[in-house]
């Protein structure tokens, strides 16, 4: 751990904050969707400027008006708790329509704080556009920037100055900013309790929790030390089959939602066992991650809710996906009462290691030419012949097979291999993934 200064992006909806992130963050993209209220949670990278860093946090839009409903009032009250921690204020206000009663009334929900603050005003795309900058001294701050989020103007000159102001404040709160050894991806339908599993993982009050479906809207990052181990957890938006997504916002949350479990090293798949059953879009989701290389633990949550006649029917309904099941592991869990919830990065550590195995060409030759002697495999009368086998990646693992002939080499002889490997060795949750070459060639 280390300690960080933390650079608030603030301001009202819609005035950009979301596309500035993007514009100054070397790694993490936030949802920039023009639509009100699309940042909901908090959206953090860490920002290396002039040999300085400093943790840069992308916020919700605060309304600070009496007509704000629930989730607006909610997100306004995570916002202000960031703001406490918070060494440097980003308020980010819109060119085009000047200065509004809100701007007017968060400029003075910051003079509260008293702490150095920044004026973004956004949308100054060419120079002829900077006379209107000059309105937004009103506001009562000294340091006021015309930006372009969409053209990178003068965000050099305004990263210049928060590093100045940074040097002013005192450092109090510890961060992790070490590189992870691996992440963590939280993954699942809307509801099954990613965020609440998250902020139980954190320790606090990360992910906004509540019964609103599709409440966390991006990938949210968090780094935790456990074990000496610095692991990166990624609360993503819930997944709903293709045909259920019906707003273009939906889909890019989704998108979003398995690009970060296609970056993840572990899967997190959390189902409601409240739900009926399980069903195949959890399964489509539990493939994905093993076929793009991510090793993944099942998480059933909500044991609380099931009394013994329920569980029973809930363990009778995942019988017919014994078969997929089995190759993972699983634990039983409940957010709400913290059952098993402590052991989950206990086995996110143990079946990260089984990721890292390696085998030697020895005996990975010796245990599949041993395989087919006793039990041959054969394609249309050709015999399957396996000359030589080698691992030729970790995390994933990936084996190559030097074979006779690769032509006539299909998935189930693939998967005759890798349940021999299985066997051999506890691959409980890691992917398997094959390469298959001609001998000679």
């Amino acid at each position: 751990m280390s300690l960080m200064h933390k650079v608030v992006l603030v301001g009202r909806t819609n005035v950009g904050k979301s596309s500035l992130f993007n514009r100054i963050a070397p790694k993490v993209k936030s949802l920039a969707f023009d639509q009100e209220g699309v940042t909901r949670d908090m959206v953090t990278d860490f920002i290396e400027w002039n040999g300085e860093k400093f943790e840069l946090i992308d916020t919700g839009g605060i309304d600070l008006s009496k007509s704000a409903d629930e989730m607006t009032t909610t997100v306004t009250g995570r916002v202000q708790q960031t703001l406490e921690q918070a060494s440097v204020f980003l308020m980010v206000v819109d060119s085009k329509t000047g200065v509004i009663e809100p701007d007017i009334k968060i400029a003075r929900l910051l003079h509260e704080y008293n702490k150095p603050t920044i004026v973004l005003v956004n949308k100054v795309d060419s120079k002829h556009q900077e006379d209107t900058v000059h309105d937004f001294y009103q506001l009562g701050f000294e340091n006021i920037f015309g930006v372009s989020a969409l053209h990178g103007r003068t965000i050099a000159d305004m990263l210049d100055k928060v590093i100045q102001l940074c040097e002013a404040v005192p450092l109090k709160e510890k961060i992790i900013s070490e590189t992870p050894e691996f992440r963590v991806a939280l993954l699942g339908r809307p509801n099954a309790g990613k965020s609440s599993l998250m902020n139980q993982l954190l320790r606090q009050e990360f992910s906004i929790v509540s019964p609103i479906a599709g409440t966390t809207r991006e990938a949210l990052r968090k780094r935790v030390a456990f074990n000496k181990t610095v692991v990166e957890l990624i609360d993503t938006a819930g997944v709903r089959k293709k045909s259920s997504v019906d707003t273009e916002l939906e889909e890019m949350m989704v998108t979003n939602s398995l690009q970060a479990a296609k970056r993840a090293h572990v899967v997190l798949l959390v189902m409601d066992v409240a739900e009926p059953d399980v069903t195949a879009q959890e399964l489509k989701l539990l493939s994905y991650a093993l076929d793009n290389g991510s090793a993944v633990i099942v998480l059933f949550n909500k044991v609380d809710l099931l009394d013994d006649d329920a569980k029973k029917q809930f363990d009778m309904s995942l019988e017919q996906y014994k078969h997929v099941l089995s190759k993972v592991e699983i634990l039983n869990i409940s957010c709400k009462t913290g059952k098993n919830v402590g052991k989950v990065l206990p086995l996110v550590q143990e079946v990260w290691e089984r990721f890292q195995m390696k085998l030697s060409d020895r005996y990975l030759s010796d245990l599949f030419i041993d395989a087919i002697s006793k039990k041959p495999l054969f394609k249309n009368q050709s015999q399957i012949y396996v000359h030589k086998a080698k691992q030729i990646g970790y995390a994933p693992m990936r084996i190559e097979l030097i074979v006779r002939n690769a032509v006539i080499f299909e998935d189930n002889h693939k998967a005759f291999f890798e349940n021999i490997l299985r066997k051999a060795q506890n691959l409980k949750s890691v992917p398997v993934l094959w390469t298959i070459k001609t001998k000679g060639q």
